[in-house]
Parts: C-alpha cells; structure tokens; sequence
C-alpha cells in the first residue's frame, strides 16, 4: 500500500523538487540584481546623513528596508518550499 502512494505522488514530488530549484535560482538572481541598489541607497543615505538632510535620509531607510525585507520574505518562501518537498518525499 505504501508502495502504490509512493508511486502516485511521484509526480507531486517531481513538480516540488522543480518549484524548489526555480525558486532557489530565483532568489539567488534576485539577490544580485538588488544588491546594487541596495548599495547605491546605502551611499546615498550616508551622503543625507552627511548633510543632514532627515526627511530623504528617512525615505532612503524605509527604501533600504523594503529591498531587505523582499529577500527576506523571498528566502522564508524557498524555505517553505524545501520543507514541503522534503514532507512530500518523506511520506
């Protein structure tokens, strides 16, 4: 019996594994393509700083933290993933 679930999840398991790796590729890309930006308002917020200019310092944080927190959330979700297909191939 345990044999004949294995065999009908399979594909279950193909497509999570699947979803996994695009997920992770995903993240890892995106991670690149804002790493430069997040750069960019790093600099320019220490330049507001500098010249002590709150508002724009203020904007550019909440920007810094909005990049922070989509790869954040982006990892939590690869990592929910993993799980899933490690529950769905354990069965």
């Amino acid at each position: 019996m345990k044999f004949v679930a294995k065999v009908l999840l399979f594909p279950v398991v193909l497509l999570s594994a699947f979803l996994v790796l695009m997920l992770k590729w995903t993240l890892n890309l995106s991670a690149f393509v804002l790493a430069l930006p997040m750069l960019y308002i790093f600099g320019c917020g220490l330049y507001t700083l500098y010249c002590r200019e709150w508002l724009q310092f203020l904007i550019l944080l909440v920007a810094e933290f909005g990049c922070f927190s989509l790869i954040f959330m982006g990892a939590l979700i690869v990592e929910a993933a993993e799980r899933f297909n490690g529950w769905i191939a354990g069965l």
